[in-house]
């Protein structure tokens, strides 16, 4: 069977669209050279249409007193170029490292911003210092495979711990998104990395006794009055303040089982001794060229809490409030804000000097979880005390009790008792 294919038809099956140029690259490079001018040699022109971001064409224009010059100007010219047009793209061939960097700046912006805690920023930036960019920082993006990541994340943890491993596996998987938002990578290779599990018995929970309790505060006061001199015993002053705080933090710390940087964002504003109540709206962190910062929320941007108050704390809360004013209830000598991190190290040198060295401030908040829980109060409730959710409540603030406590009697039936 023949088919008859008009002329216009068959232009029309031959003509082929012109394709367009792409964003970030220029056309056909056209020479030419330029008539003399007075008190100038040979000079030539090399020009091109390059296309922008926008989408529109631009004629860009070099001259040189050569050909291939003017052409390699031009071509100079169009690198640079290339730069504006990415629009914040990274290349695939990019080093990882530089990667890393550029994820760590986004990450201070949104620290600044308050969308993150800085700390969380300063534990990033130093497990991918000491972990990623020694053995995967000089690969190209295009070189991260989930195999190389992989490696580098169960050496951390072989090598270190698990939170390492954990934390540094975050890390990474952030830096990856990073690196697709912005082209250089297809997908993120640690979504692919099997998931960890903890070795070993679940963590002991550290909890202080009743008798500890007593003791543990006692002894702090004593402590306290020996540090308010100097090695030559000259007096502190404004300066040994911190050591007689020591105790009273500790025991704010037990009344609302609050985090340290919180307790020391509490304002005299905060305490209301004849409500019986207390707020933990804040918390104190360290910004880099900033300094100590009193930070809405709680850690982990977590939502404020208004906490009922015993009534053993309040003559230390009415104390704290009359001297406080509407400042901080544990200052500085200087009347600032306590450096979480200071505070931490003489609270642990306060310890050792006492005989409770494994006391951290984290034990006061543990010791709260299992105080409340020993009073067979639910999870909830000790969830909602501590600003948790209810499966961190019963993962790191309930001590270990016995499984079958109610089915002990029908058990004894079992089989007779024998001497």
């Amino acid at each position: 069977m023949i088919v008859y294919v008009s002329p216009v038809e068959q232009k029309k099956e031959f003509v082929v669209g012109r394709l367009s140029t792409p964003i970030g690259a220029y056309g056909v490079i056209k020479v030419e050279k330029l008539p003399k001018s007075k008190g100038r040699g040979v000079r030539y022109r090399a020009s091109a249409y390059f296309k922008m971001l926008d989408g529109s064409l631009c004629r860009v224009r070099r001259q040189a007193a050569g050909k291939d010059a003017a052409i390699a100007r031009l071509k100079e010219a169009f690198v640079a170029l290339r730069e504006e047009v990415k629009d914040g793209d990274i290349s695939r061939s990019e080093r990882f490292s530089r990667v890393i960097e550029l994820y760590l700046d986004e990450l201070d912006e949104e620290a600044t911003l308050g969308s993150i805690s800085p700390t969380t920023v300063r534990l990033y930036r130093s497990v991918l210092k000491n972990w990623a960019v020694p053995k995967l920082g000089n690969l190209h993006c295009y070189e991260v495979t989930v195999t190389r990541s992989s490696k580098v994340v169960r050496g951390a943890r072989r090598k270190k711990s698990y939170d390492t491993a954990k934390t540094l596996k975050a890390a990474l998987s952030g830096a990856c998104d990073f690196a697709v938002r912005h082209g250089a990578m297809d997908e993120n290779p640690i979504r692919h990395i099997g998931r960890m599990t903890r070795n070993g018995p679940q963590k002991v929970v550290e909890a202080l006794s009743a008798e500890e309790r007593i003791d543990l505060l006692a002894k702090l006061r004593e402590h306290a009055l020996t540090r308010q001199t100097d090695a030559r015993g000259r007096p502190l002053g404004a300066r040994g303040r911190l050591w007689l705080d020591l105790p009273d933090l500790m025991e704010i710390m037990l009344a609302t089982g609050v985090r340290i940087g919180e307790a020391l964002a509490i304002l005299g504003s905060d305490i209301k001794p004849d409500e019986k109540t207390i707020a933990a709206t804040h918390h104190i962190v360290r910004i880099a060229e900033v300094g100590l910062v009193r930070r809405s929320l709680r850690k982990g941007n977590q939502s404020e809490l208004l906490l009922g108050t015993p009534e053993w704390s309040l003559p230390c809360l009415r104390r704290r409030k009359a001297a406080a004013g509407d400042g901080p209830i544990f200052a500085s000598f200087a009347g600032g804000y306590l450096d979480p991190s200071n505070v931490i190290h003489r609270l642990s040198e306060a310890m050792t000097a006492v005989g409770y060295e494994w006391v951290t401030s984290h034990v006061f908040r543990k010791t709260v979880g299992t105080v409340l829980d020993e009073a067979d109060l639910p999870t909830t409730a000790i969830a909602d005390q501590l600003g948790n959710s209810r499966q961190v409540a019963e993962r790191h603030y309930r001590k270990r009790r016995i499984a079958n406590p109610a089915n002990v009697d029908a058990l004894e039936s079992m089989l007779p008792l024998t001497k």
